[in-house]
């Protein structure tokens, strides 16, 4: 029996749906993935993974066709049923044989698709960044909690054992009062410098790569490197900061900056003309009142770190181990110790499980919106050397 009877009446804002209610284990889930690069191929790998929990992927979308054709032979060979192939997300979002999306297109398509996928009465994984746009941002939360839909992030450090010890301890108290928070995430490699020889013209659908952002004649270059074009992507700040904010706000549960500054630039990797930058600092202040210091490069790869420092010790998040360095006074922790990691179940799986209960998942979307308002700051502030003010009551982003 269907979960849901949708009936399409012309426009997919015309779209016409039931709210479900929990389903049965009898009901299969079938899923559809939207964007079928590198990690729209590991979503397939972690869906098939959960094929116990009654789940298909019943379609497949990109609009490159060989990465197309390549989906379609990869989800065959691991279930009977052969998926639906589209080039076009909208036609997707119409055929009502699909209960929810995996949305692993472009950064710059994620909440644009979020959104018109709640209205088309699509459950949703979004890959991470949910949003480079603040608008539109606030646009897919609203739309997924006006219809009722079970949304995940990509955030999937949310469904990491060691992650979960991590804040877990840093919610106990048992640091003190947490006042700063220091981050660095390093490479030294022109991350993203993807081949793209193998790109013809009349394998893309161009104009439907570039969804509503202006556009421009056929780059190959563009296309497959599209994390350096700030066209698609905000840059370091969405593509790699957005697993820290979730982790800081999900460990303090201060989800919003008040207050951010940032800088950066490209000091190395100029040569293939890369619009994002290749290192960034940040200093951003949070209302329950710590400081988050964080730094990225793509120049040199020491000291990646992720450190909570509280009156009692601190929290080393890549170590997953709690101690009593710098703290002071009678709770001072007594003993450094290794934290146990949670045992758990995959973000998918998860997901997939919320879908039958319609209970939130680990990453609901308001999750989601924590860690985009974050890296949008960092991107502007970086872009119009602003110091960037936000206020998470009215929803209100503005420089100061």
């Amino acid at each position: 029996m269907k979960r849901r009877t949708a009936i399409q009446t012309g426009a997919l804002s015309a779209l016409a749906f039931q709210i479900p209610s929990a389903m049965s284990a009898n009901d299969t889930v079938r899923l559809a993935v939207l964007g079928c690069g590198v990690r729209g191929s590991q979503h397939i790998d972690e869906i098939q993974a959960c094929s116990e929990l009654n789940v298909e992927i019943g379609a497949v979308c990109d609009v490159w066709k060989p990465a197309l054709e390549d989906a379609a032979e990869k989800v065959h060979d691991n279930q009977d049923a052969r998926p639906k192939t589209y080039d076009d997300y909208r036609d997707v979002l119409n055929d009502p044989s699909i209960d929810g999306v995996v949305i692993a297109t472009p950064d710059f398509g994620h909440a644009k698709i979020l959104k018109e996928a709640a209205e088309a009465g699509k459950d949703a994984y979004c890959e991470k960044p949910m949003a480079v746009d603040f608008g539109e941002a606030l646009a897919a939360v609203d739309a997924v909690r006006e219809q009722k839909r079970v949304v995940q992030v990509g955030t999937q450090w949310r469904s990491d054992g060691k992650f979960i010890a991590c804040a877990n301890a840093a919610q106990s108290g048992e640091l003190g009062k947490i006042t700063r928070v220091s981050i660095s995430q390093n490479f030294n490699q022109p991350r993203w410098r993807k081949d793209y020889d193998e790109v013809n013209q009349d394998d893309v659908d161009w104009n439907q790569f570039q969804l509503h952002h202006p556009k421009k004649p056929f780059d190959p270059k563009r296309f497959k490197r599209w994390y350096l074009y700030r066209d698609y992507t905000n840059g370091l700040p969405g593509l790699w900061m957005s697993h820290y904010y979730n982790l800081v706000a999900w460990a303090t549960q201060d989800k919003f900056p008040h207050t951010l500054c940032g800088s950066g630039g490209v000091y190395l990797w100029g040569d293939d003309g890369r619009e994002t930058f290749d290192t960034i600092g940040i200093i951003a202040q949070y209302p329950s009142g710590f400081q988050l210091n964080f730094t990225m490069s793509l120049c040199n790869e020491a000291d990646t770190h992720c450190i909570f420092y509280g009156t009692n010790g601190k929290l080393d998040a890549w170590k997953t181990t709690v101690s009593g360095d710098g703290g002071a006074g009678s709770d001072q922790i007594a003993a450094a110790r290794t934290l146990e990691p949670v045992k758990t179940t995959s973000h998918h799986w998860d997901w997939i499980e919320c879908i039958r209960s319609r209970k939130d998942p680990r990453t609901p979307v308001e999750m989601g919106l924590a860690h985009s308002v974050a890296g949008i700051m960092t991107a502007q502030s970086i872009r119009l050397g602003k110091v960037m003010k936000y206020d998470s009551k009215q929803r209100k982003m503005w420089e100061a």
